[in-house]
């Protein structure tokens, strides 16, 4: 189905369309909102992406598909700073007391492990967040989606080396953020 005749479905069927919208990119939506918000209650993950349909829902009209911008690409726009936006929001909320927090772990869990754990997960989100374009998309592409070079290249209208490169760049610079126990402002990736 392409891009108009969605947009038709959406005017003539909104139920039907936003099923179809679902249908076809509500994984990678939910996927784009979890990478954002990987550390927050899953609630937030599912608002943000409600957030993301009820965004596109009110600014269908003005969405015009051409060859550089597809429904795909703007839904994965609005996700993208739809998170940014609910990521900020949670920042700003008032701290809570440490009488409030539940501070023992499960038996077994040892603490240390759990917070290198986080701390892998936290660089590997700051770096994924400053990559430029199509670097980012090439990582989500191969590592969160799980496609074969081959596929990427396709999709992103790229060479196959060209995404080998930015891969193995992009591996190389992850490894060194590790490495050194995070990313800073200079060491923007892509």
């Amino acid at each position: 189905m392409g891009d108009q005749e969605l947009l038709l479905l959406l005017e003539q069927n909104p139920e039907e369309g936003i099923h179809r919208l679902m249908d076809l990119y509500g994984g990678a939506i939910l996927t784009i909102c979890r990478n954002f918000l990987y550390d927050c209650p899953e609630h937030d993950i599912e608002e943000t992406v409600a957030d993301t349909y009820i965004h596109f829902w009110k600014n269908r009209r003005r969405f015009v598909p051409d060859e550089r911008h597809s429904v795909k690409s703007y839904l994965y726009a609005i996700a993208r700073n739809a998170a940014r936006d609910k990521r900020r929001k949670l920042k700003r909320q008032d701290f809570f007391s440490l009488d409030e927090v539940d501070l023992e772990l499960p038996s077994g869990q040892n603490v240390e492990e759990d917070y290198e754990k986080k701390k892998t997960e936290e660089i590997l989100h700051t770096c994924l967040q400053s990559m430029r374009e199509p670097d980012r998309s090439v990582f989500l592409y191969r590592y969160f989606y799980g496609f074969r070079v081959k596929q990427i290249a396709d999709i992103l209208e790229l060479t196959p080396k060209k995404i080998e490169n930015i891969l193995y760049r992009g591996k190389e610079k992850l490894r060194t953020a590790l490495l050194k126990g995070g990313i800073s402002g200079e060491d923007e990736i892509g």
